[in-house]
C-alpha cells in the first residue's frame, strides 16, 4: 500500500482532485443507435429484473486492496491502499507506508467526510455538499449511486426503463433508466452483454443531456453467487483525464457498515461546512 509520484504533503489535494476530475465529461457522441421494441425490448427488460434480483442476494459490503491511477496530459499519479465500502455509499480508504503505518485515511458517506493526514498531524471534517461546491462537482456525482458504480450491480427495476438501444459497436444493448426521486435529475445508461448477462459500461447523464461520467468494467471475478469487476475505468472526461481503479483480494460481507475515523487531541483539527 503505497503512494507514487506524489509528496505526502499533497495527499489530501490529490484525493480531492480524483473526485473533482469526475465533474464533467467530454463531448463525445452517444454510443447507441437503433431503439429496440417488441420481443427484444421485453427480453432485455426481463434480464434487467433478473440482474436486480441477483444483486439483492449479494453482500452489501466490499473490502479489498485498491490501486488508483490518475492520468491527464500533464502528469500521471498512483495511489494504493485498502478500501472498505458498504452500499449505498459508506466508505473508508487507508494508505500506509511500506512499514504498514497509516499515512492517510479518508472515511465518510454521501453526507460527510473525515480525513486524517498523519505526517501533518491534521484532522479534517466536512460536508459533502460544500465539498462539491468548493471543487465544482455536480450534484450528479455527490448524490449519485456510488454503490452501483463501484460494484457494477443493477439496482433498478425494469419499470424505470425509458428506452433500450443497440450499441454502435455491437457490444450489446444500452438500457436507459430514469432516476428516482432521491437522485439528481437525469438519466443512467447501462450497457449490457445479453449473452454473458454482464454489465460492460455505465453512462451518467445530467438533466441537460450532458454526459457527466462514463464507467467501464473488466476483469470480473466470482465471489459465491455474486460477480464483481476488479477493474473500473473512468474515461472520456474533460481535460483528457483518465482514472483507473484496480481491486484485488476482494471479499463481500453481508453486514451493512458505517465507517468513521478517530479524532486525536494532539492533531490540528479543521472543521468545514
Amino acid at each position: 500500500m503505497s503512494l507514487k509520484n506524489h509528496s505526502k504533503k499533497n495527499l489530501f489535494p490529490f484525493w480531492g482532485g480524483l473526485l473533482a476530475a469526475l465533474m464533467v465529461s467530454g463531448c463525445a457522441g452517444k454510443p447507441w443507435t437503433t431503439p429496440l421494441a417488441g420481443e427484444r425490448f421485453e427480453q432485455t427488460s426481463q434480464l434487467i429484473d433478473t440482474l436486480l434480483l441477483e444483486s439483492q442476494r449479494c453482500g452489501p459490503s466490499l473490502d479489498g486492496d485498491l490501486a488508483l491511477f490518475y492520468a491527464d496530459p500533464l502528469e500521471k499519479r498512483a495511489l494504493s491502499g485498502y478500501l472498505q465500502f458498504s452500499l449505498p455509499g459508506s466508505y473508508k480508504f487507508v494508505v500506509a507506508n511500506p512499514f504498514g503505518q497509516t499515512i492517510l485515511a479518508v472515511a465518510g458517506d454521501q453526507k460527510t467526510y473525515k480525513t486524517v493526514i498523519v505526517p501533518e498531524k491534521k484532522y479534517i471534517e466536512g460536508g459533502m455538499q460544500s465539498f462539491g461546491l468548493r471543487h465544482k462537482l455536480p450534484d450528479e456525482i455527490i448524490s449519485g449511486s456510488w454503490g452501483e458504480w463501484l460494484t457494477a450491480r443493477n439496482q433498478r427495476p425494469s419499470s424505470t426503463i425509458t428506452a433500450i438501444h443497440e450499441d454502435k459497436n455491437a457490444r450489446g444493448q444500452w438500457v436507459t433508466f430514469r432516476h428516482n426521486k432521491n437522485e439528481p435529475a437525469g438519466m443512467s445508461h447501462l450497457l449490457l452483454d445479453p449473452v454473458e448477462k454482464t454489465p460492460l459500461s455505465r453512462i451518467l447523464e445530467n438533466s441537460e443531456g450532458k454526459i457527466v461520467a462514463e464507467v467501464t468494467y473488466a476483469d470480473w471475478i466470482t465471489l459465491g453467487e455474486c460477480r464483481q469487476p476488479r477493474e473500473i475505468n473512468i474515461s472520456g472526461l474533460d481535460y483528457g483525464v483518465d482514472i483507473r481503479l484496480k481491486l484485488s483480494n476482494v471479499r463481500l460481507t453481508d453486514e451493512v457498515k458505517q465507517y468513521s475515523l478517530p479524532v486525536f487531541s494532539s492533531y490540528i483539527q479543521q472543521y468545514l461546512p
